[in-house]
């Protein structure tokens, strides 16, 4: 029994101890054959000049927190003894100085400089160019047409610290509205530009037509523009392409050589402007379009071609030295200027408008009539037809735009007889053309001039701000309106309005707006002035103004200055020298002022009639200077401030020969001392002298006086008289007032004045005065004097 149990329990011991020794076993199988598989998964050993490999290099130019570019490489390995890196699978990323841009550099493998910082890239390597904004816009909207200027080329080298890419070999380059080529690069990072070295064609297209769903009617030709120049300098976020020269643009009927070009892209890189200038090649730009019969060529020292998304010019601009040849099948024109512009039809490039400044001379031959027309302005203007197919187009329109001149000979003139010739100056002329291009109405605007030489005519002329003739076949005219400022000048009289109408056979004349008609000593202004020449009547209206400039007066004289009478309208007749001036007529020269209803001049018998509602201001003659003022050795005091007197009356009538004014109906006459009031008033006119020097002087020298203003000097009223002065009143059938002595003679019906602290004095006669307080009171019971009152100066 222990025998059994002792064998039982050896044999599980030994089972164990076997079990054990198979674990220790695996256990050391399994680690040896790890060590097995890691040396078979190692990498190969580095060869033995490198000394790193790593993967996954980022390495980035700052400008404080921004950053200007990004080098990223998949792998990146370091040689020993070498300062550089094998760059491979190579990004740079150029996010600019204010980080406005996502330009890309791509290429596969690359040397990177440790030392420099500079990488060259041998193989192929592509350049994107794309603003921040459009590579934003179209990661949020994968539809948006990208805006990228794509490069090719190979062999480039990188400058990490100035941020330059450079290449000398041959580059391809694509945009979306165009492409090209050329030979050797320069980019700029942190500027972002690029420049095209040598031998440039960059050949512009239209973008395509959106799909809109519909079938065209026609499929329409594909209008390109090459560009060739020297070399090109490109500004992706500007859009500029400067082009240097010998520098060419040329499509299908036009054609385009400079110096130098710059084009301007819009957001779209479509070629929107291209300026040609001379430059330091020299060459001055020069346009030349052919359509058929009708050829243009214009050459200036700048040239400026605006073009529509489609590709085709539709605008040129030209500065300096500017001259053109037009040929058409029925005219030919020749333009000289120091500036001009030249729209141009869409699709067909014909001339559309052209437009002038500075110096401008053109001349114009019609091939069949033979007329000639040379016209000279600041700044002009012509609009063309689009012409029909196969045909060039006609004038429309053509103006200046600044003062100019045309003059013109009627062919049709017979060979015995000097040729009609007409000239024509203004601010603007406009000439407008026929259904075959013939003019058939001449409009000149602002200062205009005209001539006319008729043979057997003295010449004619006439001046306004703007004027119409309709044209004769023969080039002649029947009817001219003129406008504005209009001046009529015939024998020793002249007139001007704003407007005249008047036949080439005529006698008579109408001027409207602003009328003014002269003659040797008169003018009259108004709105409306009609002249008939047979019988000498003028009639003016719509409000007038007459002055007289003649020395003596035509009618008469209140002043030595110039007569002026303003009214609303006015009949006259310059034969009979007779002018009547209605509604609202007023007159004044002088200090002397006179309004009523009417005034009425007689240039024969010198006499004045106003009526209806009569005001006037006359000045009154200076009192004599107080008794003694002038004392031995002193000089006499400073002129005293001229008194003016104002009257009031139901009419009026001054007779300049006799001096007197004598006023009816409600007469007021006041000055700042008294007033005075009468159904009837006589005003005596006496005319102060004027010397060239003070009154002590001119007589010590013996100079002779000059006849001065009319002043009142004595003032006679009947019919009920009453006067006011100082506080007081004087009543009287009858007054009388001197201002010379400054004296008031109350006498008729019974004088009487009134004072309201002082009392009540009645006489048959009362005579009071200005300069004191003394009042004569003549009675029956005869003559005293009072000094009760007091009167203020």
């Amino acid at each position: 029994m222990r025998r059994s149990e002792a064998a039982r329990y050896a044999r599980w011991s030994a089972a164990v101890a076997l079990l054990l020794a198979c674990l220790t076993a695996g256990v050391y199988l399994k680690r040896g054959w790890q060590r097995i598989s890691d040396r078979k998964a190692a990498p190969a050993p580095a060869p033995k000049n490198v000394e790193k490999q790593s993967s996954g290099l980022t390495f980035s130019k700052m400008d404080g927190p921004r950053k200007i570019f990004t080098v990223e490489a998949s792998n990146s390995t370091d040689f020993k003894g070498q300062d550089s890196s094998l760059l491979e699978n190579v990004r740079v990323t150029i996010f600019g100085k204010y980080g406005e841009r996502h330009d890309t550099i791509h290429t596969q493998s690359c040397q990177y400089r440790k030392g420099s910082g500079g990488v060259t890239c041998d193989g192929d390597v592509q350049i994107d160019l794309e603003s921040a904004a459009d590579a934003e816009r179209r990661v949020k909207d994968h539809t948006v047409q990208p805006q990228i200027v794509h490069v090719e080329t190979r062999g480039v080298n990188f400058d990490q610290g100035s941020g330059t890419a450079k290449t000398d070999q041959p580059v391809t380059f694509t945009f979306p509205s165009g492409s090209g080529d050329a030979v050797g690069a320069e980019y700029n990072s942190e500027a972002g530009t690029l420049r095209l070295l040598q031998n440039v064609r960059l050949k512009l297209k239209p973008a395509a037509k959106k799909d809109t769903g519909k079938k065209p009617a026609k499929p329409e030709p594909v209008e390109e523009v090459l560009v060739t120049g020297a070399s090109l300098d490109f500004g992706r976020d500007a859009r500029l392409l400067h082009v240097l020269g010998p520098a060419e643009a040329l499509s299908s009927s036009a054609r385009l050589i400079a110096g130098e070009f710059t084009l301007e892209l819009d957001s779209e890189f479509r070629a929107r402007r291209l300026v040609a200038i001379a430059g330091s090649n020299g060459k001055p730009p020069e346009l030349t379009s052919t359509h058929g019969d009708d050829t243009m060529l214009v050459d200036a020292d700048k040239m400026t071609a605006q073009m529509a998304p489609e590709g085709w010019v539709t605008r040129m601009d030209a500065t300096g030295s500017v001259h053109g040849v037009r040929h058409g099948k029925e005219e030919a024109d020749e333009v000289h200027a120091d500036a001009g512009t030249l729209d141009l039809w869409p699709r067909v490039n014909r001339a559309k408008e052209m437009n002038l400044n500075g110096g401008v001379l053109l001349k114009t031959r019609m091939a069949k009539s033979g007329d000639t027309r040379i016209l000279q302005t600041g700044s002009f203007r012509m609009e063309f037809s689009e012409g029909k197919e196969g045909q060039p187009g006609k004038p429309t329109i053509a103006e200046t735009l600044t003062a100019g001149s045309m003059e013109w000979t009627d062919a049709a003139a017979q060979s015995d007889t000097a040729p009609t010739r007409t000239r024509l100056q203004a601010d603007k002329l406009q000439l407008a053309f026929g259904d075959e291009g013939k003019p058939k109405q001449l409009v000149a605007m602002g200062n205009v001039q005209t001539e006319r030489a008729l043979t057997g005519h003295e010449l004619q002329t006439a001046t306004a701000r703007s004027g119409a003739a309709q044209l004769l076949a023969a080039g002649g005219w029947s009817q001219m309106d003129l406008q504005g400022d209009v001046k009529l000048k015939e024998a020793d009289r002249n007139a001007q309005a704003d407007h005249a109408t008047f036949t080439h056979a005529g006698q008579t004349a109408a001027l409207t707006g602003h009328a003014v008609a002269r003659d040797a000593t008169t003018e009259t202004h108004a709105p409306r002035i009609f002249f008939t020449g047979t019988t000498g009547d003028i009639r003016a209206e719509g409000g007038v103004r007459s002055t007289d400039f003649s020395p003596n007066g035509n009618a008469v004289q209140l002043a030595q200055v110039p007569a002026n009478i303003t009214s609303d309208t006015m009949q006259g007749n310059s034969k009979a020298g007779r002018a009547v001036y209605t509604g609202h007529a007023r007159l004044w020269q002088g200090d002397s002022v006179l309004e009523a209803d009417s005034i009425e001049l007689l240039r024969e018998t010198k006499v004045l009639n106003a009526v209806g509602k009569v005001r006037a201001v006359f000045p009154q003659t200076p009192a004599p200077a107080p008794t003694g003022t002038l004392l031995s050795g002193t000089q006499p005091s400073a002129e005293k401030k001229t008194v003016l007197w104002h009257v009031s009356s139901g009419t009026l009538t001054y007779n300049d020969a006799t001096s007197i004014a004598h006023l009816e109906k409600n007469v007021v006459v006041q000055s700042p001392d008294q007033k005075i009031r009468a159904p009837i008033m006589d005003l005596y006119f006496t005319r102060a002298t004027t010397n060239p020097a003070s009154g002590s002087k001119s007589a010590t020298n013996g100079m002779p006086s000059a006849p001065g203003a009319q002043q009142i000097s004595r003032a006679v009223g009947t019919g009920g008289v009453i006067v006011d002065q100082a506080g007081r009143r004087a009543t009287a059938e009858r007054g009388e007032y001197t201002a010379s002595d400054g004296k008031f003679v109350m006498s008729g019906g019974d004088p009487t004045l009134y004072d309201s602290t002082e009392g009540t004095t009645k006489g048959r006669q009362l005579t009071f005065y200005l300069a004191d307080d003394t009042i004569i009171v003549d009675s029956e019971n005869g003559s005293r004097t009072l000094t009760k009152h007091r009167v203020e100066k």
